[in-house]
């Protein structure tokens, strides 16, 4: 099968400008998101019955049962998986090739479809996962739902595809720290997220309003740090401020977090830890205030119950720096992510300012002020994580006072950080509010639900472009890709998350992905129309388009 696929392939890539030229009017009629590379329209339909069979061999058969469960729950029946070859009645086939690699990457794919067969070929198994997740969206929404649907003609357009990433990393966050998320309501969320072939969650898991990882060397960290006493009710801007009484809380046990690491792996997502040091960092404070600057009047103190930033930050004493090292260590041990995000953001130095303790250390190390001790801080983390094979991602905070030699910045107070770091040599994720920031309101603030504020609607997103201008083309290879964010605040279940997710979700994941040249709104509108059909047969809670929230 390979020596045909590389054929076949070679053949399309010759033909690279028809393609991408044809790619408009044919990608827009079957609603593909995100829109492929190049797409040629065929002849004829595809037909799927119970007597289909999936051909696959070594490991292209791990992806092709994965196609199997994906297509049972709404068809009713589960198609059978051979290796050889059938001979007599329609089939799928899935390949693996190394040879492609240099046209498609470690994420690419061709896929082709005439009546009698379907073919999907990739270098790696992640290319026959994105084929697949092609293929769902080829046929009609109904093979989104999760039980039977009767009536269906379950037919496919022919068509020849092939397609690749513009960027390696395609990412969203959630931030379980604030609102706690229920393992399976992020498994859910994995879901949603294979669809658009996102492939990076960050998981948010610590905060002054909670920590969401248990941490066995350190077990007060969920046993106090997981449960604040009560939460805000209404806005922060809102005052006088009132509590809704209840106790909130909730973690992962390295367990829960080790089968989230399996499920995403299955969807070649990688989750991405994110543990907040030195600020943000209260309830960590609040289960070992010898953590905190003044450990003495910090005893007693509880993760707090409101919005905003606390004070409390952790005090860089060497017993501190251990602290740290021993939760990373337990977090790499869970989290096989080459990255681990260890926050670095909004760390108010208030506390630093006033205790001569703290003055004394920044004068012992000849440090300038207080941004150079966070700097400091910070290289300490990144030495520790870079000797354990891993590499720090901080929020743009970082750079200030100087950037550890092997992080890696996430630029989130616009594109500035990130041109910064990158010029400097610096990897970068883009992330900016203006863009990316999915608690803000995304139309109207009468007919929303309560967000934290700001105004990014659809069309904003999808007119971002994550390669500044001020970047060289040489610089510009340090842009990784770019994440959006859905902190928590005012997010308090699964349902509002995938409100507040998609379909910006989707406008982003098309940014990501698709050709820079391709885009068009007006067509991206047009698909987005029916691939909501998608989402609602998916159980995928959405924003509709042009119309006010009814939450």
């Amino acid at each position: 099968m390979a020596s045909r696929f590389t054929l076949a392939f070679l053949c399309v890539a010759s033909m690279a400008g028809a393609l991408r030229s044809e790619s408009g009017t044919a990608s827009d009629a079957v609603a593909l998101i995100p829109r492929p590379v190049s797409m040629q329209p065929r002849e004829g339909r595809f037909s799927f019955s119970a007597d289909t069979k999936v051909g696959a061999r070594g490991p292209a058969a791990a992806e092709a049962q994965k196609l199997i469960e994906l297509l049972a729950p709404a068809m009713g029946y589960r198609l059978e998986l051979t290796e050889a070859e059938p001979t007599n009645s329609t089939r799928v086939l899935c390949s693996l090739d190394d040879s492609l690699r240099s046209k498609l990457g470690s994420e690419g794919y061709w896929l082709s479809i005439v009546p009698q067969r379907i073919e999907i070929a990739a270098a790696e198994g992640a290319g026959l996962f994105y084929g697949v997740q092609t293929l769902r969206q080829l046929l009609p929404s109904e093979i989104f739902a999760h039980n039977p649907a009767a009536g269906v003609d379950w037919s496919v357009p022919c068509v020849e595809i092939t397609d690749y990433p513009r960027f390696g990393w395609r990412g969203l966050l959630i931030d379980p720290a604030r609102h706690f998320l229920p393992k399976n309501d992020v498994l859910r969320f994995l879901d949603a997220m294979a669809i658009h072939k996102l492939n990076r969650l960050q998981i948010h898991l610590t905060d002054d309003q909670g920590w969401r990882i248990e941490i066995k060397k350190y077990p007060k960290l969920t046993e106090v740090g997981a449960w604040r006493d009560e939460t805000l009710v209404g806005h922060y801007s809102q005052q006088p401020w009132k509590f809704d009484g209840q106790r909130h809380g909730g973690f992962y046990t390295q367990d829960d977090a080790r089968e989230l690491v399996r499920y995403a792996a299955d969807r070649y997502i990688t989750i991405l830890p994110e543990i907040e040091m030195p600020g943000h960092a209260r309830s960590a404070i609040a289960s070992y205030p010898h953590l905190g600057v003044f450990p003495d009047k910090q005893q007693g103190i509880r993760p707090w119950t409101r919005w905003g930033i606390s004070e409390d930050i952790l005090a860089p004493r060497p017993q501190t720096i251990e602290f740290c090292q021993d939760v990373l260590t337990e977090v790499m041990a869970v989290f096989p992510s080459r990255y681990i995000h260890i926050g670095g953001d909004e760390a108010v130095k208030t506390q630093w300012k006033t205790s001569e303790e703290i003055q004394q250390m920044i004068r012992d190390k000849g440090l300038r002020d207080e941004a150079e001790l966070q700097a400091w801080f910070t290289r300490q983390i990144d030495a520790f994580l870079t000797k354990h094979g891993r590499r720090l991602v901080g929020w743009d905070e970082i750079l200030e006072g100087g950037l550890a030699p092997g992080a890696v910045v996430m630029s989130w107070r616009g594109d500035k950080g990130g041109i910064v770091a990158a010029q400097a040599g610096h990897d970068v994720i883009m992330a900016p509010t203006s863009h990316t920031y999915f608690d803000y309101y995304q139309g109207p603030r009468e007919s929303e639900p309560l967000a934290i504020g700001g105004n990014l609607p659809l069309e904003t997103v999808y007119q971002y472009e994550p390669i500044p201008a001020a970047l060289a083309a040489d610089q510009a290879k340090h842009v990784l890709g770019a994440q959006a964010q859905l902190w928590s605040e005012y997010i308090a279940d699964a349902t509002q998350l995938q409100y507040m997710a998609y379909p910006r979700a989707c406008a982003l994941c098309e940014v990501l992905w698709s050709p820079r040249d391709d885009r068009n709104l007006d067509a991206f509108l047009t698909r987005l129309k029916p691939h909501l059909q998608r989402l609602d047969a998916a159980a995928v809670k959405f924003r509709p388009l042009g119309e006010p929230s009814s939450r």
